[in-house]
């Protein structure tokens, strides 16, 4: 797929998210089944913190060519995600090592604007990733090594696997009405 490709996709995923945010109260939005289950709020913590601060900004690292190499392979896990162009639909932890504290929600509206900005700081990167040449490198800790056009790829494919997520706690929510 080419940038503007994944682009398109992660656009129409990213306002799925955004046109949702109008289906839930606020109880619903912020319910926690137990400790171990985001509440919907957090998700989209997850979504919105996760495109700024590591994806998009391993993007713009790349490009930029700072903190990361020339070269570099993916691991296993990543030459498969990349292979199939996605998450394997499984649910997933994030390592304790590098799992911080835990996710604080926003209010609702805070979400429309900050997916508002992950869309519109992709779009921003589209000529950019699109014209690099792929050799520099940031590390994923997760898959390996990954360049500007890989890493703006996989956030659209970790958009599209918290959909799964989003249906599941959207199901647990409704029962709090």
């Amino acid at each position: 797929m080419t940038p503007i490709e994944v682009y398109q996709n992660l656009e129409t995923t990213v306002n799925q998210y955004i046109s949702s945010l109008d289906n839930y109260s606020d109880e619903q939005f912020l319910f926690k089944k137990d400790a171990e289950t985001w509440s919907l709020g957090q998700m989209y913590e997850h979504l919105a913190s996760s495109s700024s601060y590591f994806f998009l900004a391993n993007c713009v690292r790349c490009l930029e060519k700072r903190k990361g190499q020339e070269g570099g392979d993916k691991n296993h896990f990543g030459q498969q995600q990349f292979k199939y162009g996605g998450f394997p639909p499984v649910k997933l932890k994030i390592p304790e090592a590098i799992r911080g504290p835990e996710l604080v929600a926003k209010n609702k509206e805070e979400y429309r604007l900050l997916l508002a900005k992950v869309l519109t700081d992709s779009k921003n990167l589209i000529d950019a990733v699109s014209n690099n040449d792929g050799l520099y490198k940031a590390l994923q800790p997760a898959m390996g090594w990954l360049n500007a056009q890989e890493w703006f790829f996989l956030q659209e494919m970790h958009y599209r696997h918290h959909l799964r997520q989003k249906a599941e706690l959207e199901t647990i929510a409704s029962a709090t009405k």
